[in-house]
């Protein structure tokens, strides 16, 4: 399994729960055009000794690299990042940062 991590915080006003809303409408509009195997949104209760993390992550599943760089394909046809549920999201959230994984 392969896994996109996204970490994100909401611009300062900005609601959580649209951006938690904005986050799981756009996980599954790409679950609906089979660019992803599942999804799951983590908000962080406690950084602990982290305080810099972001306060929400999310993480995407791939069983592998080529359905990862498929969804990618996908994402950036022309429009793609502006339009829908993920330029509402990117509208939303002051930073982002990325990470992949794999499971070992």
């Amino acid at each position: 399994m392969i896994s996109y991590h996204v970490y994100f915080t909401p611009k300062p006003g900005v609601d959580e729960q649209n951006v938690i809303a904005a986050a799981h409408r756009f996980f599954q509009d790409l679950a609906t055009e089979n660019k992803l195997r599942g999804y799951r949104i983590l908000r962080v209760t406690n950084p602990a000794s982290f305080p810099a993390l972001s306060r929400f992550q999310a993480i995407a599943d791939y069983h592998s690299q080529q359905e990862l760089d498929e969804s990618f394909a996908f994402m950036r046809q022309p429009g793609k990042k502006e339009a829908g549920a993920h330029g509402e999201l990117m509208g939303m959230v002051a930073e982002f940062k990325v990470s992949f994984t794999t499971d070992v």
